[in-house]
């Protein structure tokens, strides 16, 4: 790693292949800080892996002139990566857009260590696991607990170097809450990465006892039930929206005409429909945008793909295909 004011003599990458990884590297270069390398994965594996928000950082990397390693693997579980990425002889490495856990081989390789950055509305061990800034929206949570943590072999276990909060207002979505999440470990990095460095950094172990772990989610899970709360609904579309899949329904519950929302906002609860059922597009405006019933009011849809709404489908019907709906078991509150 370099820096213009001080001698250090250790090798830092960063692992990651998502626009936070490229943030991640030009923040600590605004610090000062320019890392060596970046380990990450091409266009072909980001699509096949379903990374959501996958950016393809070779060309930024090497105007950056940043080493490069695109690994053959995903989970870095092969003979070719393990002996390419022990060559580098990595003292410390950042984790950062990186949805895989780090392989024990990786981690015993690292003389300091790997260092990553978990959080949820609570402090940890409360919400490991997976996804937690979208379930936070869809759970309506106010605040968000940013932990630099190292890692361990385990999920999401390791000693905790430090904590940025920040909060989640009515408007964040889940690409606002990456930002602030950056920012977080930005802030973080800048505190403790002397100490990292170092060698000689404070962490605090984990608490043993009432860990909970949030549940992995799939497009699938984007389905809206439009006799929820408006609330509710406004919450799953901000969670969901880009670079997630979006947020789904299906117009008069044809499965051929899928529809996934990627904006919208809570409309009115005194202007009424009296006749409408939930799902119910019940009006139109002059840009494409419609309102559509809800379990207590309207919402208004202002962003969506799969259809341009037109007077003809005033009347028409959002549903859900009759899914049941999930029953996530031991959802952390």
């Amino acid at each position: 790693m370099k820096h213009p004011h001080r001698d250090i003599d250790r090798r830092v990458a960063v692992a990651g292949c998502k626009h936070t990884t490229k943030d991640l590297i030009l923040g600590l270069k605004r610090l000062g800080y320019r890392v060596d390398h970046c380990i990450t994965i091409d266009p072909v594996k980001g699509e096949d892996q379903h990374v959501a928000g996958y950016y393809d950082l070779r060309p930024f990397l090497a105007a950056e002139n940043i080493g490069c390693t695109v690994a053959e693997k995903y989970s870095l579980k092969n003979d070719e990566d393990r002996e390419r990425i022990t060559s580098l002889k990595i003292d410390l490495l950042f984790v950062m857009g990186w949805q895989r856990l780090i392989p024990d081989w990786f981690l015993e390789s690292l003389s300091i260590g790997a260092f990553g950055m978990h959080g949820s509305s609570k402090p940890l061990p409360h919400g490991r696991g997976r996804s937690p800034m979208n379930w936070s929206l869809i759970q309506g949570k106010h605040e968000f607990h940013t932990h630099l943590f190292r890692y361990m072999p385990g999920v999401d276990d390791g000693p905790i170097v430090g904590v940025q909060k920040f909060d989640i207002t009515p408007f964040d979505t889940c690409l606002t809450l990456h930002f602030k999440n950056t920012l977080s470990m930005i802030k973080l990095c800048e505190v403790n990465l002397p100490s990292l460095l170092a060698g000689d950094y404070a962490r605090t172990p984990q608490p043993t006892e009432g860990a909970t772990y949030y549940p992995k989610r799939s497009k699938e899970d984007g389905v809206i039930y439009w006799n929820d709360r408006t609330t509710d609904i406004y919450n799953l579309i901000r969670a969901v929206t880009h670079p997630f899949p979006g947020a789904l329904s299906y117009l008069d519950d044809d499965p051929k005409q899928e529809i996934l929302i990627w904006r919208a906002i809570p409309f009115d609860t005194q202007l009424t429909w009296p006749h409408a059922h939930p799902g119910d597009i019940v009006d139109l405006f002059y840009d494409g945008t419609f309102v559509v019933k809800t379990g207590d009011g309207t919402l208004l849809v202002q962003e969506y793909e799969g259809f341009t709404c037109s007077e003809e489908h005033v009347g028409c019907n959002l549903g859900h295909l009759n899914q049941p709906r999930k029953v996530w078991e031991n959802l952390p509150d």
